[in-house]
């Protein structure tokens, strides 16, 4: 039997977006509604395997998204790879109760560092890069902020060579990558 297709879906930090983190801004609710239908697409291409770093931008966003879609396929799975159990202590209540949820629903959770190791948000994006196939991101390249755990993960994902849909958060044009290759 083939390996299933894995896709990692990560993104900026929610405060580097213009609406931060306000989820019922118009642009807001039209980035998600672009990420789900990326996501959608790759199902359609083959991806059944959808993993993420549970960060509470688009991880939680796309974590959210791909629960609601294995409503109705049941051969979809979310792999949820957490930096450690004890992540969402600092978060708000409202963030944590989404985030609880999506662990109860999601195929599989894993935490990838102890309590306190340092870079542990970096290290569980590094752990689903490479677990995956191919790498959805939700990405303003302009605007960097280079020692963030998250440009430090878009970094490594170019370094691995690994096939880089990048949706942009605002103008919602997706680029793929020039290094991309066929999974």
């Amino acid at each position: 039997m083939d390996k299933p297709v894995r896709c990692a879906v990560m993104g900026q930090h929610p405060l580097r977006f213009p609406w931060g983190f306000d989820e019922e801004d118009a642009s807001c609710a039209k980035m998600k509604m672009e990420l789900a239908q990326q996501i959608m697409v790759l199902c359609q291409e083959g991806v059944l395997q959808f993993l993420v770093a549970c960060d509470y931008g688009v991880g939680l966003y796309a974590g959210e998204i791909i629960n609601g879609l294995r409503m109705t396929d049941r051969d979809l799975m979310l792999l949820c790879y957490t930096p450690h159990e004890e992540q969402t202590t600092k978060w708000a209540p409202y963030l944590r109760e989404r985030y609880f949820t999506m662990l109860e629903q999601c195929t599989l959770i894993s935490a990838v560092c102890e309590v306190g190791a340092p870079d542990a948000q970096l290290q569980a994006y590094k752990k689903i890069i490479d677990l995956a196939d191919v790498v959805l991101g939700v990405y303003d390249v302009d605007i960097s902020a280079a020692a963030s755990a998250e440009d430090r993960a878009l970094a490594y994902v170019k370094g691995q060579h690994k096939p880089l849909l990048l949706l942009h958060p605002t103008e919602l044009a997706v680029v793929q990558m020039d290094f991309r290759k066929t999974f």
